[in-house]
């Protein structure tokens, strides 16, 4: 237990292994060096602070970036796709009853929507689909896969056809825009419907 009675002072252990002449000079440096030390201590934690707001500001950019992207696009192009699909609809109910006569043919068109077009099975030698403008090679294994293999099979779409093979792939009006059916009309060699 130490004794408490004698009088030490704060650098007695310390200056007893130091030369007499330099204890009074390192009581003197005591104070700057406890200065030094909460300069260093409030740097680090002012510089903390700013790396904290500088990486927070950084972070809610990135967040609002992401976050605004996709609904700028999504906005505009939302009335274009209704406006195109209804064109096609209005299209579909008023060239089909023409095709084909009687009412009852007019009124199946008016109350039922796009229909999807017939399928056949794959024919030995299907027709390349690629020659089309728009259509690429995932584009035609997507419609082998609902069972189009031919230019004929294209160009005899009904606009009702065309129209649920547009929604099916969300294409937005793509084929009627890109003129399949006339163009597959002119690659198998007959009219169009």
């Amino acid at each position: 237990m130490p004794d408490t009675k004698t009088d030490k002072r704060s650098g007695a252990d310390w200056s007893a292994v130091m030369p007499k002449q330099i204890v009074p000079a390192a009581n003197l440096l005591t104070p700057p060096m406890g200065a030094m030390a909460a300069a260093s201590v409030l740097t680090l934690g002012i510089a903390s602070q700013m790396w904290g707001l500088w990486a927070g500001a950084l972070a809610g950019v990135l967040d609002a970036n992401t976050k605004l992207k996709p609904l700028a696009p999504a906005a505009k192009q939302a009335p274009d796709v209704a406006e195109l699909k209804t064109i096609i609809r209005k299209k579909a109910t008023e060239t089909a009853p023409k095709a084909v006569a009687g009412k009852k043919a007019k009124l199946a068109v008016v109350s039922t929507g796009p229909s999807k077009p017939a399928a056949i099975a794959k024919p030995g030698l299907p027709d390349d689909l690629k020659r089309i403008s728009g259509i690429g090679p995932k584009l035609e294994q997507v419609l082998n896969g609902l069972g189009i293999y031919t230019y004929a099979q294209i160009a005899a779409w009904s606009p009702r056809e065309t129209a649920w093979v547009d929604d099916h792939l969300k294409f937005g009006g793509r084929i009627v825009r890109d003129e399949w059916v006339k163009q597959s009309a002119a690659l198998a060699g007959v009219k169009p419907e």
